[in-house]
């Protein structure tokens, strides 16, 4: 068993993108470490023969929410957790996570968005609720109590903490928030909640690890001083958002002056680092999942 862990949450209909990205770990990560699913009840029954740790959420729990059990002291059996979203596309070693936020432990390290989180909470109040000027109470009661809900918003796609620094009810209060709040996050989105109990131990990571799939872009090899970059950063991760995830076969359109990396990418077509189409990696490895992974 490793101290270190690669979790992620998925059920039967995200179960081929959580194969693909276990052997991306291993075959372009050159990851060694554990994993460990987050699932429901019967989902993957193979998956601990293959060496694959499995916590089983009960059926009746199992929700947009369930991210919150990453939190659980099942995880306490690992020193260094990575929580990673699946709509993701590793182009480089994994170590280099471990060892570069390792040393910043217990503070957890994510990437920050340039929204606040109540912007976030009211977009999708609006995309999917009443709207904001439904309940104007029960923002000015969220406000006085998480006055921070103005600063801005940590992205969930990468978490990179420690299991045994997170008080073990994080959960359950993690879910009483949500429940407090849940007219204003129709959507259910974890992200938000996370944000309002966590945000004090969370911290901002540099591209040098994992971010956003456009931030990778050729033409933002630049420095920025409100973005923190040097210019010269090779992300290991990169997350692609599920619109424009790998697993979708996307047409390229070879117009004039086009290219994979200024036209194509934008939709996740293209991954330059590894100088492929995303979604022939995102194949590739899926379709390598039982050489990767045989059952024991």
């Amino acid at each position: 068993m490793s101290d270190q862990v690669i979790s992620f949450v998925a059920n039967d209909a995200y179960l081929p993108h959580a194969k693909s990205v276990m052997v991306n770990c291993r075959r372009q990560g050159s990851y060694t470490g554990d994993f460990c699913m987050i699932s429901p009840q019967g989902c993957a029954v193979d998956f601990e023969q293959r060496g694959i740790n499995v916590l089983r959420v009960p059926d009746d729990q199992w929700s947009f929410l369930t991210k919150f059990w990453a939190f659980t002291p099942f995880f306490h059996r690992w020193k260094q957790a990575f929580c990673i979203d699946l709509d993701i596309i590793v182009q480089g070693p994994l170590q280099k996570v471990f060892d570069g936020l390792g040393p910043r432990l217990p503070t957890m390290g994510l990437n920050l968005e340039d929204g606040s989180i109540l912007l976030g909470l009211q977009y999708w109040d609006t995309q999917s609720g009443a709207g904001p000027e439904a309940h104007p109470e029960l923002y000015e009661r969220l406000i006085a109590r998480f006055p921070h809900v103005t600063q801005r918003m940590f992205n969930m796609a990468f978490m990179f903490y420690e299991p045994a620094s997170i008080p073990v009810d994080t959960k359950d209060k993690l879910l009483a928030i949500h429940e407090e709040f849940k007219d204003l996050n129709p959507s259910n989105a974890d992200q938000m909640v996370i944000n309002l109990l966590l945000y004090d131990r969370m911290e901002e990571v540099t591209k040098d690890y994992f971010g956003f799939c456009g931030f990778d872009w050729p033409m933002n090899y630049i420095p920025s001083e409100f973005r923190k970059w040097r210019g010269d950063e090779v992300p290991v991760l990169l997350h692609f958002c599920r619109w424009s995830a790998p697993w979708i076969e996307k047409p390229f359109t070879n117009g004039p002056g086009w290219t994979p990396d200024d036209a194509n990418q934008m939709l996740g077509y293209w991954n330059h680092r590894l100088g492929r189409p995303c979604f022939d990696v995102y194949q590739e490895n899926l379709a390598a999942f039982e050489q990767e992974f045989p059952i024991l």
